[in-house]
């Protein structure tokens, strides 16, 4: 049981996309419904929905960025949730997303 505790993040981290795996989330903490970066309010659970996909059920969540100058931690944001939660699907809306 101990070993598979400590092998239980390497698993995690190899299930990642490399842009995940290169982010950190440092400073990041999840609270409740909230996440928080240094102890301030960044991004805020909006929607948690059950979806029926691919043959399975999975939980969705949807966090919104509270202020744009916290968009850039939006990818912190998912790799926290996923490390937390790994078996939810994570959505993050930026505050002022860039349009291309």
């Amino acid at each position: 049981m101990n070993l598979l505790l400590w092998l239980l993040p390497f698993m995690l981290s190899s299930c990642m996309p490399a842009a995940l795996r290169r982010t950190s989330t440092e400073g990041l903490s999840y609270q409740g419904t909230d996440i928080y970066f240094q102890n301030e309010l960044c991004a805020r659970m909006t929607a948690l929905e059950i979806a029926y996909d691919h043959g399975k059920i999975v939980r969705e969540c949807t966090f919104i960025i509270v202020d744009e100058k916290y968009d850039a931690y939006a990818l912190g944001i998912i790799k926290l949730m996923r490390e937390k939660k790994p078996h939810w699907e994570v959505e993050v809306e930026l505050k002022k997303p860039e349009l291309h």
